[in-house]
């Protein structure tokens, strides 16, 4: 896998970091393009209403565009990802705030969307199908559930360190490839 780095690519010190981050983007391979596409797909997931074509193409504008710096050693596809996350962040953070302000415009309880909880659900049925044969991974699964709804503590606690690495392991390739993609809603 090609995995650029920004001092892999630039050739001076004239060159701009947009001119560099076009001229590493033009040099992906088709196996990392794929890989960009599956990791916008993940990070959407995430956020019911949010298309993962969007999310990529903010990010890679935001690269070319200077508002994001590359920096200097940091791989191109870390560097991208980087700023998915941090798009999905804030997109996460902007429907909160607009949420707390409508709780407190109307004096009423705030809860997930219906159809929110209700995709999570299944996307959670899905995935615990697909992993029916692997429980560490399904503790893994289970921990972050709590966990992301506000539970206590560490994300699986009764697995080793090894054991739960090797299994968030199985779980990213098994996304990245796209074997859940039947699976999931």
């Amino acid at each position: 896998m090609l995995d650029l780095m920004r001092s892999d690519i630039a050739a001076g010190a004239a060159e701009s970091s947009t001119e560099t981050v076009a001229r590493a983007l033009a040099a992906l391979t088709p196996s990392d393009l794929v890989r960009l596409k599956r990791l916008a797909q993940l990070r959407a997931r995430l956020l019911p209403g949010f298309e993962w074509d969007e999310l990529l193409n903010e990010a890679l504008l935001r690269a070319l565009d200077g508002s994001r710096r590359w920096p200097e050693g940091v791989p191109l596809l870390s560097f991208i990802s980087g700023i998915l996350r941090s798009l999905l962040d804030g997109r996460a953070q902007q429907r909160r705030r607009l949420a707390e302000r409508a709780l407190t415009a109307s004096e009423t309880s705030v809860t997930a969307a219906p159809d929110a909880r209700l995709h999570a659900r299944r996307c959670l049925a899905a995935i615990a199908q697909f992993f029916a044969s692997d429980p560490d991974v399904l503790a893994l699964i289970a921990a972050l559930a709590r966990q992301y709804l506000g539970g206590p503590g560490h994300p699986a606690p009764q697995l080793s360190g090894k054991r739960r690495e090797a299994a968030r392991k199985r779980l990213a390739r098994a996304i990245l490839r796209g074997q859940l993609d039947e699976f999931l809603p």
